[in-house]
């Protein structure tokens, strides 16, 4: 058997080694991929997805928070909240697109401005009513039904928040019972809402309001997000019809039509007690009425 010269096995071995590579760069590119690993996607319930930190920040309209998509557990569990009524149950893991929502309640001066624009018809002005008093603008319109809600919203290029996007706003991911977090309303001595404690006058007055506030006031009271009064003040409109209960398998931006029982309200308010201003509570109000511890705050879709 002929001897390969040392210097030509290592030409030889190259030449291969070279060959081989070759091979494998000009591997058709359908082949190449029938090799690769599978790639999973899904949607992430808990945190949005990766390629929203690459994305341009977003423009935030004034007055307003913004709250991204994601998912967050919507609803009372026992073994995580306490005691919970029928209306607040199930619990469930719920999908809610990216939104913004005001600040704050909308205010006396804001729905002055739209009647007197011809868009809005005029609030109810007696009583505990806000509307047509003097130094009341920078407090929440109430004693408004839920079709003059419907009429400013639409007014100022917004929409009435569905119940989820309520919910998530006050409560974030972390599954908070406030919307400032776990501490109880009054903690240190501080006021982060504004609610009723009984019938006595002075346990009203301890939050220094007898009834609602300026919109605002308790700026502790501030949710995950930024919102200001979703705990106390005055209750909100959302725009769901109220259902005793959830549908557990209604979880993907979940909004319920007009249902004979009314629509729902959330947040609680001046009239009621400390267990109304959790963040998974709920009431309901015949729409076509209006009440003087009832006002709304408006929504408009985001981006992401």
């Amino acid at each position: 058997m002929p001897t390969i010269p040392r210097s030509a096995g290592l030409w030889l071995a190259a030449a291969l080694i070279a060959g081989v590579v070759s091979c494998k760069a000009e591997r058709p590119a359908a082949e190449r991929a029938s090799t690769a690993p599978e790639r999973i996607v899904r949607e992430n319930l808990q945190i949005p997805p990766d390629e929203d930190v690459r994305q341009p920040a977003i423009e935030v309209p004034e007055g307003m928070v913004h709250v991204p998509r994601g998912g967050f557990r919507m609803g009372c569990d026992e073994a995580a909240d306490g005691p919970c009524s029928a209306a607040e149950r199930p619990s469930r893991q719920v999908w809610v697109s990216g939104f913004f929502l005001d600040a704050t309640e909308v205010t006396v001066g804001a729905f002055t401005a739209c009647v007197k624009a011809g868009s809005c018809s005029q609030a109810v002005a007696a009583g505990e009513c806000n509307f047509g008093e003097k130094e009341r603008d920078s407090f929440p319109i109430n004693c408004v039904t839920w079709d003059q809600a419907i009429q400013f919203c639409a007014w100022a290029g917004k929409r009435l928040p569905t119940e989820a996007e309520w919910e998530k706003a006050a409560r974030g991911t972390d599954g908070r019972p406030y919307p400032w977090g776990r501490d109880a309303p009054d903690a240190g001595g501080t006021f982060r809402a504004n609610w009723g404690e009984g019938l006595a006058r002075n346990l009203w007055v301890r939050d220094q309001w007898e009834y609602d506030a300026p919109v605002g006031f308790y700026p502790n009271g501030a949710g995950p997000f930024g919102a200001l009064d979703q705990a106390g003040n005055v209750s909100e409109w959302v725009a769901d019809g109220y259902r005793e209960g959830y549908d557990p398998e209604d979880t993907m931006d979940p909004v319920v039509g007009p249902t004979a029982a009314g629509r729902a309200v959330r947040g609680g308010s001046f009239r009621e007690y400390a267990r109304r201003l959790k963040t998974f509570a709920r009431d309901w109000h015949e729409p076509t009425f209006w009440y003087s511890h009832v006002g709304f705050r408006c929504a408009r879709d985001a981006p992401r």
